[in-house]
């Protein structure tokens, strides 16, 4: 229904109509047809009524004596032989043994009839008196007319008169029935169709009226749909409906007028957002790069001077280990010489001037052995002075990481601003503060090394002055020997015991220039440490500018 046009659905109401009118007419064809049958079941009835109370009225006469049976019937027969009614109408009368009483035929009178049929095959003398047997009632059949060959249909009213055995029966045709509905039939369908036409003609008119209109409101609106606003909207100036949905329309225009102006400003405010928001994160890449592209670098150089700073500190661990090695030789040297000294001091008188140049001989070594050991403490000196640059380096790596984790934190934020567009900054912008935290931590590591290789050396140093002081012992001692030498006569035994000091005293040496070996040792691994650490921190450095890039790259595509 929904789907119908305006025509198809002012056709169907006048279908509606159409069809209501032969339903209303139909209903009254019947119903005329049933009131002119039963008016005429309604005349039979009293017709026959009246003829049965003049029966029983001659009946009476028999009873009271002043007629008899015979004569009474010859008047009933008189009577209703005379009486006619209707369109030539008349009784009948027949015993219940089918015998005929009385007859618009006088031929047919005195004849029994019980077997006699209608067109129909129907034995209707049979069915009019068993009708009369029952008390009465209503029967049908097809005879023809007095005079006509055509049977036609036949309604008559049966009653019974038992004391007489007569059943007594009233008919009437019933074909002008059918003439007469047919007649209203043709009437009314007249009416019907004159009523049709008028209808259908008025509505067609008013229809075209109302569709015309409405198909070029339609054409307005498919015109508007298609973005025409130029389109002039129709019948505006109408008083009725089709002017109130053209108005509409007119509004409709303009509303759609308004919105496209107000499409156009918000794709205007769009394009201007889009921009600035392009320029805020422009802004933001470039102070991003200004910021932590700086950190960024100075953390490469950084990295670079204390992997520089480290190797220095491997190449001075590795001459102190190399010095600490020629120190231990001089060491063992003059402890030989000492034990040499010891063996000789037996042979003492037989071989001064062996021992004066053994004496003389580690004296020199002596004093070289204190040169060496002076040198040592110059280079572990060194040593320490570059474990605490860096530090320092460490210092400043551990602030450029702080700094680098609080730009990141802003980066982040900056992200969250930025919304969708940002997302892609702020993961890189986690990856950063990742990195960073990673720096840090490595330079905490690394501190932590440098403070164990300050420790070290702090304990080389003390070690290499406790040498430097044995060895100014050994050096007295020497002095002493060759001073006794010149006394030997006198002093042997005083010799003898200098000279197991000297022993014991260059033991001390070797056993010290061996730790001094072992802690430069100690020192050339922290040095390899911190230039590992120093390397990773470089290569965190590289990670670090990469993703600055990818950050500032990620900005500015978004």
């Amino acid at each position: 229904m929904k789907h119908l046009s305006m025509f198809w659905r002012l056709s169907l109401i006048i279908g509606i109509a159409a069809i209501a009118f032969c339903g209303v007419s139909v209903s009254e064809i019947m119903s005329l047809r049933q009131t002119i049958l039963t008016e005429r079941q309604e005349k039979l009835r009293d017709m026959v009524g009246s003829v049965l109370k003049m029966v029983e009225a001659y009946d009476e006469d028999v009873k009271s004596g002043r007629l008899t049976r015979e004569q009474a019937q010859d008047l009933a027969k008189r009577t209703l032989r005379s009486m006619r009614w209707g369109d030539g109408d008349y009784y009948g009368v027949y015993q219940f043994d089918g015998l005929t009483i009385v007859h618009s035929n006088p031929k047919n009178e005195g004849v029994n009839r019980l077997d006699y049929t209608d067109a129909n095959g129907k034995r209707l003398v049979s069915d009019i008196v068993e009708t009369a047997k029952q008390g009465g009632g209503y029967t049908e059949y097809a005879v023809p007319r007095s005079g006509g060959t055509e049977a036609l249909p036949k309604l008559s009213y049966v009653g019974g008169y038992s004391p007489w055995l007569w059943a007594i029966q009233a008919g009437v045709y019933v074909d002008d029935v059918d003439t007469a509905v047919r007649e209203r039939a043709i009437k009314l369908g007249s009416t019907g169709l004159l009523a049709l036409l008028l209808t259908g003609g008025s509505a067609a008119v008013l229809g075209r009226g109302i569709t015309r209109p409405l198909h070029a409101l339609c054409g307005t609106l498919d015109s508007l749909a298609q973005g025409n606003r130029a389109t002039q909207v129709p019948f505006t100036d109408c008083r009725n409906e089709i002017g109130r949905i053209a108005r509409a329309v007119e509004v409709l225009k303009t509303s759609a007028q308004e919105a496209d102006r107000l499409r156009e400003e918000q794709e205007q405010n769009k394009r201007l957002a889009v921009e600035r928001q392009r320029a805020d994160m422009e802004r933001v890449a470039r102070q991003f790069e200004t910021s932590v592209g700086a950190i960024a670098r100075t953390l490469t150089v950084a990295a670079s001077e204390m992997q520089e700073t480290a190797h220095a500190m491997s190449v001075t661990s590795g001459r102190a280990s190399e010095q600490t090695t020629v120190a231990a030789a001089a060491a063992m040297q003059a402890t030989t010489n000492v034990q040499t000294v010891a063996a000789a001091s037996e042979e003492l008188t037989a071989s001064i001037g062996e021992i004066s140049q053994q004496v003389a001989r580690s004296a020199q070594i002596a004093v070289k052995a204190v040169e060496e050991t002076r040198r040592t403490d110059t280079t572990v000196e060194e040593l320490s002075t570059a474990a605490q640059k860096i530090g320092e380096i460490i210092g400043l790596i551990q602030s450029i990481a702080s700094q680098t984790d609080l730009l990141a934190l802003n980066a982040t934020i900056e992200a969250a601003r930025a919304g969708d567009h940002g997302k892609g900054f702020a993961v890189v912008a986690n990856e950063v503060k990742a990195l960073a935290r990673q720096a840090s931590q490595a330079s905490g590591d690394i501190a932590q090394r440098i403070a164990a290789v300050q420790g070290i050396s702090k304990d080389v140093v003390g070690a290499i002055r406790s040498i430097g002081s044995t060895i100014g012992e050994l050096n007295g001692i020497a002095s002493t020997i060759a001073s006794a030498v010149e006394e030997q006569a006198a002093a042997t035994h005083e010799i003898a015991r200098n000279v197991s000091q000297a022993a014991q005293g260059t033991s001390e040496v070797s056993a010290n220039i061996s730790g001094v070996t072992r802690s430069s040792a100690e020192v050339g691994d922290a040095a390899g440490s911190v230039l590992a650490a120093a390397r990773t921190l470089a290569q965190q450095s590289d990670q670090l500018q990469e993703e600055v890039d990818s950050v500032l790259a990620t900005i500015r595509r978004s």
